[in-house]
């Protein structure tokens, strides 16, 4: 069997990752995830961690003696960005202040 680039597979079974944003993790999010068929929009739940596990029923391999299809194991990858804007950086203080986080950036101040 040919190695997939999205796709790993065990037995009728394939895996893949879906990279989705933080606001999507936290506010839940119709996403698309990719199946053999093309994609299909999945209803995420609000709150979804980093490594969640999901499964698409019936949308893996078909078994090769006709005994049923395998599922679809999707993990959820949440995103974190690299470059925030002021306005995106103060929103995310304010929204750790809220949580009440206590907000430290690790930065080090200089003396002088």
């Amino acid at each position: 069997v040919k190695q997939h680039t999205i796709f790993a597979r065990k037995g009728d079974s394939i895996f893949c990752d879906v990279h989705i944003s933080f606001a999507e993790a936290a506010l839940g999010a119709v996403i698309d995830v990719p199946t053999l068929q093309g994609n299909m929009q999945y209803d995420l739940p609000e709150g979804t961690q980093t490594g969640s596990i999901f499964t698409l029923r019936e949308k893996g391999i078909k078994n090769i003696n006709g005994r049923g299809i395998g599922d679809l194991y999707f993990t959820v990858i949440v995103d974190t960005p690299k470059r925030l804007n002021n306005e995106q950086r103060e929103l995310l203080k304010k929204f750790a202040e809220v949580s009440g986080e206590k907000f430290d950036t690790g930065k080090k101040r200089k003396f002088f």
